[in-house]
């Protein structure tokens, strides 16, 4: 049996309510840093439920099979907010640095080019 059973209604709802708090805390702070934790939390459930999965008994096995798959569907959820709070990250600092360029000379506008082309543009361009 896993520690934490998705198919119970009691996990599956504290994991959606820690999630959706923990994504407005992120996006309050314009960081992307709890959603990344979140991220690395669903990767290492989804990793924890498939060890177990390996070492299951035939009553555990549907069970586990539950929880991979919720566990898979809030991992690709995480990971599409982390995309997206990274960019409102990226979108938060470049309108920072450009208000202070406009205060400084030449060298700030070298730190504008770099944060312009982060590497996550061309993956949004084609989103």
């Amino acid at each position: 049996m896993p520690i934490i059973d998705f198919t119970q209604p009691f996990y599956l709802i504290t994991a959606l309510v820690l999630f959706l708090l923990c994504l407005f805390l992120a996006r309050n702070n314009r960081s992307n840093t709890v959603a990344c934790i979140m991220l690395l939390c669903f990767i290492t459930l989804l990793v924890g439920h498939t060890i177990e999965l390996a070492n299951a008994t035939v009553e555990n096995i549907k069970t586990l099979a539950i929880c991979i798959l919720v566990d898979e569907l809030f991992t690709f959820i995480s990971f599409l907010s982390f995309l997206w709070l990274d960019r409102i990250e990226v979108d938060f600092k470049k309108s920072v640095k450009s208000k202070k360029s406009s205060k400084k000379g030449k060298k700030e506008k070298l730190e504008d080019k770099v944060i312009e082309n982060d590497g996550l543009d061309t993956l949004w361009k084609k989103v």
